[in-house]
């Protein structure tokens, strides 16, 4: 059995340079075992087990929030930076916001329509709030790139390149904040060691506080995912 083909508990398990165990629940509850490339099975086993009532509680946790995400569809609201936006058709060329009505061309698909307007909206608004959290932070990243990523709100590359979720245009404010805060201290500490913490804390002192905040927002990171993405 190769590595790619491994499983324990009927987990899949990826293994890889790191140096620690440890298990990921998606937004759709899928269970990932990640573990160093010399972990023995029996010692992985044992971890999944002592941490199964762990993965009961996180994918049912998963299913709530699918649940209850908002969803997608022409006629009802989409979340925009704090607030909301009606989804409405009518004869426009291309997709706009007037007052918190979100128009749609007619014709193609509406989705695709929304999140184009919605990648306009994050290239002017999320560059000009990672200038501000440079200048105060002393922190530049090398470029800023604007995508659409499955899972991740943010990443910051050792090169500087930071890169950050379309999706986070849902969110409100303050925790898009935190994740621009959160990927420039990666800057500092390309970890998440308490000294990294602590550096997140020094601009943001209730840091945990919109950390949790965020991770009951995960469902956004699908709402304008293409069906069957």
């Amino acid at each position: 059995m190769t590595d790619k083909q491994q499983t324990i508990n009927g987990y899949p398990v990826v293994r890889s340079d790191r140096r620690t165990i440890s298990i990921n629940v998606d937004q759709n509850g899928n269970v990932t075992i990640r573990a160093p490339k010399t972990t023995p099975v029996t010692e992985l086993r044992r971890f999944v087990e002592e941490k199964q009532e762990w993965i009961q509680r996180a994918v049912q946790r998963q299913a709530i929030r699918q649940e209850q995400a908002p969803a997608f569809a022409v006629g009802e609201s989409i979340p925009y930076l704090g607030g909301s936006l009606q989804v409405t058709t009518c004869e426009i060329a291309s997709a706009s916001a007037r007052g918190n009505t979100l128009l749609l061309p007619q014709y193609g698909d509406p989705r695709e329509h929304a999140l184009r307007w919605l990648f306009g909206q994050a290239q002017t608004y999320l560059p000009q709030r990672v200038l501000y959290w440079s200048q105060i932070m002393q922190i530049t990243p090398a470029s800023i790139t604007i995508a659409n990523p499955r899972t991740r709100w943010g990443s910051m590359k050792s090169d500087g390149s930071l890169r950050l979720n379309v999706a986070l245009m849902h969110c409100t404010p303050e925790l898009i904040d935190y994740v621009i805060v959160h990927e420039l201290s990666h800057r500092v500490h390309m970890n998440h060691s308490p000294a990294f913490h602590a550096h997140t804390e020094r601009y943001l002192p209730d840091a945990k506080q919109r950390r949790a905040a965020l991770k009951q927002c995960g469902a956004y990171l699908q709402l304008l995912r293409p069906a069957g993405e």
